[in-house]
């Protein structure tokens, strides 16, 4: 499959999800500082600002967070889109951003599958590709090779194009 297939089963699987009630990057952030260094002033215009009703206009600057893993279910639908085309345009295996990715989808990490119970079929599947297709898009580093497969292995690999069950 090429990368502009990739890239559109991604944004029509996506496509109308929204923040919700989900945590934010911003929440996230502050989560990862436990508030710390942030006035409550600050902390109220943080919260504010951010695109919650449309995942493709996220800049990519706030991607570039590291606090990918204190996102809820519902965080992590509405970012994972722009966070797997992010991977697909901009792979630096050093980056925070790539590397949280990658372990957000890893169904061995701390919440297990938890955090994957709001994608609905067409977004598992959409997952699925972007794990079996990403090391054939960029040239992945070790590391991140390993967790794409053994997550591919232990959970996405059942909704892969062609698996039993998927459609």
């Amino acid at each position: 499959m090429d990368r502009k297939l990739v890239e559109l089963q991604i944004r029509e699987a996506f496509k109308g999800v929204t923040l919700g009630g989900g945590v934010s990057l911003c929440r996230a952030q502050v989560a990862d500082r436990h508030g710390e260094g942030f006035a409550e002033e600050q902390l109220s215009a943080l919260l504010h600002p951010e695109i919650t009703d449309d995942w493709s206009r996220v800049p990519f600057s706030d991607l570039e967070s590291d606090c990918i893993a204190h996102l809820d279910a519902e965080g992590l639908r509405y970012y994972l889109p722009p966070l797997m085309l992010s991977v697909i345009d901009h792979y630096d295996g050093t980056s925070m951003r790539v590397i949280g990715t990658i372990s957000a989808l890893d169904p061995r990490g701390p919440y297990k599958t938890k955090r994957f119970e709001r994608l609905n079929e067409a977004q598992r599947r959409a997952v699925a590709v972007f794990l079996i297709e990403l090391p054939r898009l960029v040239e992945l580093d070790v590391e991140d090779t390993k967790v794409a497969a053994r997550s591919i292995e232990a959970f996405w690999s059942r909704y892969a194009p062609g698996a039993s069950g998927s459609t």
